[in-house]
């Protein structure tokens, strides 16, 4: 869960420490002071992009930071071990902080590490879900629907549609194939002229190694300057070892040797020296006779020459024809080998592959059928928990149902899911997106969240202005079924509806002033009195009356009973 969220110039935020509580945390405050900051900050620790504009003006830089406990969360301990961030001395606890300059650049760090975006983003899904008017009409996309329906079937469920998805590729795979050989099959007699062409020249070049063009030319280079490497050999041979002008190199060094070695008695002190000098004769010497041997083997091959120019230049003409190096014409003959195999005896390799895809249509229908049966299942569930949790939300007589709709079977199934309300006694039942206004569809997904709960180990639950359109004795269910769902998760939640402010386990205000100005946002939690007075604001009554009224109403919110989420039954059955 969530445990603390720091600002520092952060938009209008000059500095703010929010330590947040297990259950239900409410933020309030007057319309337009600044909540949807609030909810700002918390997307981009989940991994929202960062942009221009995030700097208290005036600063140079701005900083949001979090702190989560993971004790209880074994969904994000194993996101952060599979992406490498985990904190090998603290592995429950997760710091992520992300700063951001003036210009619009930012930087991340999780447990201290600089990451991406997309490193957070990917971690973030399993930390914390987020509700709002935007995320509330995502609910009634039916592929929404359909995820929704699945995450109630748990992790069996889960290995379902993973199977699905495999069994689907695997038969697309060979489709590919097969459709790729009978259209090459299509080609005919052009197409196996093309490749006998093709085979002929390769054929007749015999290339087996793509390092030979290179060692030919090396060889080319080398016996087109035979001569003057001969030369450069002869010469140096010469300077060290001597010729019929005179002595070289090797003998003057020896005459110097023997000149210092007749005089060593009587001057010790050129010992060193002496020493020197017949090293560099034995080195001379050695040199001498090494020229002399390579000068040996020098080869004036004129018709070797011709032949290596030759064979450079065949390989040289396959290369331009075929538009590749020699590597390239290596695996251009291997694939044009294989091809023609394929097309001078198609019938066994196309009957190869329309077997195997048979055989892989028959498994994907195979278990997309099981998929269907497991939604089935578990729409029956879901419709008759949800039904439940709408019963307690102010909808009496509603009923929650699950369609199907057959599909061209696909990765994701056979079906479509469309979630349908009945919320009047004696009208039909009609999809979620024609029927539900905007404060129902808020009710309606909260029944689905607190379902869902059971279930998954999203240990955090962010609900912007969820009580949009209600008010009265719907309001007090809502707040109950908060109240209920903070046993399960931790919640946060921005309201203007007092009657759940005042279920909150911790409560947190937002305060707009303007001065000089300039603007500033304060968020900071309240308790006692001055949490007495933020409810009495929201009644609309700041006298003592009011403030009377507030410390009732905060007076019998019931108490927190901590449970443990569990699996749903759904989950469990399958």
């Amino acid at each position: 869960m969530l445990t603390e969220l720091v600002l520092e110039n952060f938009l209008f935020v000059r500095q703010a420490h929010l330590t947040f509580a297990p259950g239900l945390n409410v933020i309030t405050g007057e319309t337009g002071a600044g909540k949807s900051l609030l909810l700002e900050g918390v997307k981009l620790i989940l991994g929202k992009k960062g942009k221009s504009g995030l700097v208290l003006p005036g600063s140079a830089a701005g900083k949001v930071h979090a702190v989560f406990d993971l004790s209880r969360a074994p969904g994000p301990q194993a996101a952060l071990d599979r992406l490498g961030f985990t904190n090998e001395d603290a592995p429950a606890t997760l710091v992520i902080t992300r700063t951001f300059r003036t210009e619009g650049s930012d930087k991340i760090f999780i447990n201290g590490i600089l990451a991406t975006s997309t490193a957070l983003k990917d971690l973030g899904r399993s930390l914390m879900e987020i509700h709002g008017q935007n995320e509330h009409q995502t609910l009634l996309q039916p592929e929404t629907q359909r995820r929704l329906l699945d995450r109630t079937g748990g992790e069996p469920h889960l290995r379902r549609l993973h199977d699905l998805r495999q069994a689907y590729e695997a038969r697309e795979s060979l489709q590919r194939q097969l459709s790729g050989l009978e259209e090459r099959l299509q080609l005919g007699s052009r197409r196996l002229a093309e490749l006998e062409d093709t085979l002929r020249v390769l054929d007749g070049l015999d290339l087996r190694d793509p390092g030979e063009e290179e060692a030919l030319r090396h060889e080319a280079d080398r016996l087109s300057h035979a001569e003057a490497i001969a030369t450069a050999l002869q010469t140096g041979a010469e300077a060290l070892g001597g010729s019929d002008d005179g002595p070289g190199a090797v003998g003057l060094l020896r005459r110097t040797r023997d000149a210092l070695l007749d005089v060593l008695d009587h001057a010790p002190d050129l010992a060193p020296l002496h020493g020197r000098l017949e090293s560099l004769f034995y080195e001379a010497e050695d040199i001498d006779k090494d020229l002399r041997a390579a000068a040996g083997t020098v080869v004036f091959d004129p018709e070797r020459l011709a032949w290596v120019q030759n064979r450079l230049g065949e390989i040289h003409r396959a290369c331009r024809r075929f538009g590749t190096d020699p590597a390239g014409l290596l695996a251009l003959r291997e694939e044009a080998t294989r091809e023609m195999g394929e097309l001078t005896a198609p019938d066994s390799t196309r009957e190869h592959l329309r077997a195997a895809l048979a055989q892989a249509q028959d498994r994907f229908t195979e278990l997309a059928a099981v998929v269907t049966s497991a939604r089935r299942k578990l729409a029956v569930q879901l419709q008759k928990l949800v039904s439940q949790a709408m019963d307690g939300l102010g909808f009496a007589t509603a009923k929650f149902q699950v369609d199907f709709r057959p599909l061209e079977p696909g990765p994701e199934g056979a079906e479509a899911v469309e979630f349908l309300v009945g919320l009047n006694p004696g009208a039909p039942a009609g999809p979620l997106r024609k029927i539900a206004s905007g404060g129902e569809l808020s009710r309606v997904a909260l029944a689905l969240k607190r379902v869902l709960a059971r279930g998954d180990d999203l240990p955090t639950l962010l609900f912007d202005e969820i009580d949009a359109g209600i008010g009265g004795t719907t309001a007090e269910a809502v707040a109950a079924s908060l109240h209920d769902l903070g046993n399960a998760k931790q919640v946060l939640l921005v309201t203007h509806l007092h009657q759940i402010a005042k279920e909150g386990d911790r409560h947190f205000t937002v305060v707009k002033t303007v001065a000089n100005d300039r603007t500033e946002v304060t968020i900071s939690p309240v308790e006692g009195r001055d949490r007495e007075a933020e409810i009495a604001r929201m009644v609309g009554r700041t006298d003592a009356d009011g403030r009377a009224f507030a410390r009732s109403l905060l007076g019998k919110a019931p108490a927190r009973t901590p449970i443990k989420p569990e699996k749903s039954r759904t989950a469990a059955k399958n």
